[in-house]
């Protein structure tokens, strides 16, 4: 009795097995995730503040597009980078407070999208000190260096102007 016994127990346990689902790979660490990416945004300040516009590209993946609260829209991380010198040198001084990731969004364990908030103060050439927020979502890509970086930001600090009238 013993026998037909292990038999039935043994053809049970491989329909069982043949029946399972099988396992999906691991979900994202969305925590450790959340952290690299506060990481690499928490440099923004201390980027601002000096004006460093190689450590500004250096955040963006190469083939990244950038889009400044006016619409402008650079291409790569050499525009970016130029468009950044540009950016600096309109004022004499800034602050940024830290950033703030509002909502974030794990697509895979390489790849996230962020809504993210900062405050900042500059002093405009020639203009008196004036502070905003500024909403930005990015696109974040983990590279094989492991570094996330961006590889595609929207930045707005309220509705963009209206498109000029097209002249014929």
């Amino acid at each position: 009795m013993k026998a037909p016994f292990l038999v039935s127990l043994a053809a049970l346990a491989a329909v069982a097995a043949a029946c399972a689902k099988p396992a999906g790979p691991p979900r994202p660490d969305e925590n450790a995730i959340r952290t690299a990416l506060t990481a690499q945004l928490a440099k923004l300040p201390a980027v601002f503040v000096a004006k460093d516009t190689a450590a500004l590209a250096n955040l963006f993946t190469q083939d990244a597009t950038w889009i400044l609260p006016d619409a402008s829209t650079f291409a790569g991380r050499a525009s970016i980078e130029s468009a950044a010198k540009a950016l600096f040198a309109s004022y004499d001084s800034g602050t940024m407070s830290p950033p703030v990731i509002d909502k974030l969004v794990v697509v895979s364990d390489s790849e996230a999208v962020t809504f993210s908030h900062q405050n900042y103060t500059m002093t405009v050439k020639g203009k008196r000190p004036a502070s905003f927020v500024n909403p930005y979502a990015d696109l974040w890509k983990k590279g094989a260096d492991g570094a996330w970086r961006i590889a595609y930001e929207v930045n707005a600090t309220g509705p963009a102007a209206p498109a000029a009238p097209p002249t014929h």
